[in-house]
């Protein structure tokens, strides 16, 4: 028999990164939640929606878009859903929209209570499909930092996961790192599975727990992923004082779409001596944590009452 909806709970859905960052905006906004671990066969989350253990929860926040099924279900139960686009998972609803897609897009437009997104540049997606958000950033605590000078020796940071090498760049990272042996390029998350003719100068870090050590041992952050909001990785660098290079328009970081332009950007960037204090304070004075957390808790408000 359906639920009625009589928990009053909040329960989040998604990667272990994105739950810690939010539940910290939360904590600040005076919210509680809960977690779910990541569900990782195909139905699992609309089996545990369909159990008791969803009874204790009026409304399920998800760090992406739930499926059709979900929302549908969701609403028969009397729960009520957020859903927080924070990437690529916009790209769904990329290139010809088929009846599937249309679908989902009508299921978002309709059956969702509340629709968020991470930046300005995905609310813009989503509205040209005819989804409409609030933006609400997802910042994470690493952005309130303290400007330090460079490294002594140069080093250059990236990001992938090991199945998403091409989608972030990998090889004009790994181009660079060749045509840059002097200079030590690390890169978080991945371990290097799978990939051969890897530069020796290229390190892999896999899972970092302290990210901020990190920042601080590098010149510069290099991103150029196939697909982007704004990313918290570029703020987290410039608050520390790094300098960035970025294949999407960003104040106050180097351009590059290729890797002619990258190694350009690079050149100059291993020349300067000092930090990007430029950077920490666009930073500083454009993304607040505590801004955020009250435009959360006015919109959270507006579907859960205070």
């Amino acid at each position: 028999m359906p639920a009625t909806g009589e928990g009053k709970g909040i329960v989040i859905r998604g990667e272990d990164n994105w739950q810690r960052v939010l539940l910290n905006i939360m904590s600040k906004a005076g919210i509680k939640a809960d977690t779910l671990a990541p569900f990782r066969r195909r139905g699992q989350s609309v089996l545990w929606l369909l159990t008791k253990k969803s009874r204790p929860y009026r409304t399920i926040y998800h760090l992406s878009p739930c499926s059709a099924i979900f929302c549908v279900l969701a609403r028969l139960w009397g729960k009520r859903t957020v859903n927080h686009w924070i990437g690529t998972d916009v790209m769904r609803y990329h290139g010809r929209l088929n009846m599937r897609k249309r679908l989902g897009i009508w299921v978002h437009r309709h059956l969702v209570d509340l629709q968020l997104a991470d930046s300005e540049i995905l609310q813009d997606e989503l509205r040209a499909v005819g989804i409409e958000t609030n933006v609400v950033r997802l910042l994470p605590q690493a952005i309130v930092a303290e400007v330090t000078a460079l490294p002594e020796k140069p080093a250059v940071l990236s990001y992938w996961d090991d199945k998403r090498f091409d989608f972030y760049g990998g090889p004009v990272v790994f181009a660079l790192a060749e045509a840059f042996p002097q200079v030590n390029f690390l890169v978080a998350r991945a371990t290097g599975k799978g990939l051969t003719k890897v530069p020796a100068n290229v390190r892999f870090l896999g899972m970092v727990g302290n990210m901020p050590d990190i920042y601080r041992s590098c010149t510069c952050l290099i991103r150029m992923p196939h697909h982007d909001g704004l990313s918290a990785m570029v703020l987290e660098a410039m608050a520390h004082g790094r300098y960035v290079i970025y294949n999407r328009d960003c104040p106050f970081t180097s351009f590059a779409r290729d890797f002619d332009s990258a190694r350009k950007a690079l050149e100059e960037i291993l020349n300067k001596h000092t930090p990007n204090s430029a950077g920490a304070d666009y930073v500083k004075k454009n993304f607040s944590l505590g801004e955020q957390a009250f435009r959360l808790r006015q919109l959270m408000e507006n579907i859960n009452g205070p």
